[in-house]
């Protein structure tokens, strides 16, 4: 009996330490000896690719790809290294994980000669590993395939050096929303190509109302779906009539709150929760830091000054404050009074960063320069509207590279708001802009112009 026990146990180990000894990537297929220049062929969930058309031209491929139109098709030729690649597919994510140590610039055409619309760090730290893929093209300026790709709220065009196609059928996992009674929540997963292992998330708000309880799919946060083919179609019609809530888009509330509103609470209310529900007990004193300690200890007034003075929401910025810092426990923040992470590019993040005085004069500069008269100002080059937003709108598009950065402060406003009973959940209406348009100084278009939005 010991020793059958100990063999169900060996196997049941080697189960669990080999989980992904059947997931398929470009290993798979680099070295394949393709049968013209390009070959159409089946990507089948058990890692067997079959040809099922071969062609001298990329166009012809792509056209006999479509009329086919089953899911697992794709196309393969070779990069200019001679190793194989596949370069379109019917129904594919893209992993974007594929060169974590480089930033990834985004688009508007694919010949990629546009401007750099925004940018993203699409390594597995910040969740934002993959995307939709909605069409390809051959980019003769820069000699290279392209993909467009909607990710983060944002469809553009990226180069080849930045993506991997997947199809459809070697999908083991994709990030993930869940709807619980009383939330909801964006999980990030590491590798498209993998089984999900829980690698980090953001509870972002209460459960929307047109949502019910479950597990859907987005790449915009707007509209869902209750699986990843009816998403891809979508995308690629441009439509959303496949998605639960194709009528009624939700927009979190926290992410889409402008920085230049009021919150309900108080400086008071403020450093009660940091020393309450943060549990830090006192300011940081050198570079001795104790559990219990944090630059956020009595900053409550200086929240709440900088919303007085300029305009900018306290637990907004308290919010951003303690992504960028870690809860005040940082090294900039501890070394350099830096309480936003200001100035700390990605290419030079602690040399480059600003140093204060003190930890308040940052909350005030930060309030003052770089939301009032930097992104959230209407004439600043970084101006895309004055909430943290998404890639397509708002601070995010240009503030970070992370990106579902704003969802981090959307889930410390929810975290700190529930606390104390929702307060400011809903408190303003909020409006949208679909397209570009013009804002006024009166109601009425024939008031003086103030900017374009």
């Amino acid at each position: 009996m010991k020793k059958k026990l100990l063999q169900s146990l060996f196997c049941l180990t080697l189960f669990f330490t080999f989980k992904n000894v059947y997931a398929f990537d470009v290993n798979n297929y680099a070295d394949r000896g393709l049968c013209e220049e390009f070959e159409v062929a089946g990507f089948h969930a058990d890692g067997y690719i079959d040809t099922v058309g071969c062609y001298n031209n990329f166009q012809d491929a792509q056209t006999f790809m479509r009329q086919n139109g089953a899911d697992d098709l794709a196309i393969m030729t070779h990069d200019r290294d001679g190793r194989v690649k596949i370069v379109d597919a019917n129904m594919a994510l893209l992993d974007l994980s594929v060169n974590p140590e480089q930033l990834t610039y985004f688009y508007e055409n694919s010949e990629l000669t546009s401007r750099q619309y925004t940018y993203m760090d699409t390594g597995s730290l910040y969740g934002g590993v993959d995307g939709g893929l909605l069409d390809v093209s051959y980019s003769g300026a820069k000699s290279q395939w392209t993909a467009k790709v909607r990710t983060g709220n944002f469809t553009g065009w990226i180069g080849e050096a930045s993506y991997e196609i997947v199809p459809i059928t070697w999908l083991r996992s994709y990030s993930f929303y869940t709807v619980t009674s009383d939330s909801i929540r964006h999980n990030y997963v590491t590798k498209i190509q993998n089984d999900y292992r829980s690698s980090g998330g953001s509870t972002i708000g209460p459960k929307p109302d047109m949502l019910s309880e479950g597990t859907y799919y987005s790449f915009d946060g707007h509209y869902f779906y209750q699986n990843i083919r009816d998403l891809i179609i979508d995308y690629k019609n441009q439509t959303y009539d496949k998605a639960i809530n194709k009528n009624n888009p939700y927009y979190n509330y926290y992410m889409y709150l402008s920085n230049h509103t009021r919150t309900v609470y108080s400086s008071v209310n403020i450093d009660e929760y940091i020393r309450n529900n943060l549990n830090y007990k006192y300011d940081i004193y050198g570079d001795d830091i104790s559990d219990n300690a944090s630059r956020l200890y009595g900053s409550g007034t200086f929240f709440y000054y900088a919303q007085e003075k300029y305009g900018v929401n306290a637990i907004l910025s308290l919010s951003l404050s303690r992504n960028e810092t870690g809860n005040g426990r940082s090294y900039l923040a501890i070394i350099k009074n830096n309480g936003f992470g200001l100035n700390a590019v990605d290419s030079n993040p602690i040399n480059g960063a600003n140093w204060y005085a003190t930890f308040g004069s940052s909350i005030l500069g930060y309030a003052s320069k770089w939301v009032t008269y930097g992104f959230a100002h209407p004439r600043d080059w970084r101006y895309f509207g004055p909430q943290f937003g998404d890639k397509w709108i708002g601070m995010n598009v240009k503030y970070a590279s992370d990106t579902y950065w704003s969802e981090k402060m959307a889930s410390n406003y929810y975290f700190l708001d529930k606390a104390f009973g929702l307060q400011d959940y809903n408190y303003y209406q909020l409006g949208v802009v679909k397209y570009t348009t013009n804002a006024y100084s009166d109601a009425s278009t024939s008031s003086r112009f103030i900017y374009e939005y």
